[in-house]
């Protein structure tokens, strides 16, 4: 799977510019049996991000720590549809699941933005 910008259809191959800027040339063929996913193309996509704790931790408070960090950047739409839930028990820590609605358009990559993420949620829970 690859993730970038289409830079040249010819009639035998397309030419992707993928995110670390590698070049990626794929045979039209494949492009007919493999299903291509647009995200330029939406206004919004669903996104499903992780976060983990220790297993002391009050669960309805990292609810809500994790739905405010969320909600609290501007590239996440439709703020009252922002799901959080525990999802799993690991072997050391307790995992929770965030789903909410992201502007594809807004100019970071998915990996900024749970960059982004992670690193405001980290600075909330030294907090509490």
């Amino acid at each position: 799977m690859y993730f970038g910008r289409i830079e040249e259809i010819t009639i035998r191959y397309t030419i992707i510019r993928t995110l670390d800027l590698r070049q990626v040339v794929l045979p039209n063929m494949t492009l007919i049996s493999v299903p291509i996913k647009t995200f330029s193309s939406e206004s919004l996509i669903r996104l499903i991000v992780p976060f983990w704790t220790h297993y002391d931790t009050d669960v309805a408070l990292a609810i809500k720590i994790i739905a405010d960090v969320v909600n609290s950047f501007g590239f996440v739409k439709e703020k009252k549809n922002t799901k959080v839930f525990l999802s799993n028990f690991l072997d050391s820590s307790l995992e929770f699941k965030s789903m909410f609605f992201f502007d594809p358009n807004c100019g970071l990559l998915v990996e900024q933005v749970n960059g982004f993420l992670y690193e405001k949620a980290n600075d909330e829970f030294n907090k509490h």
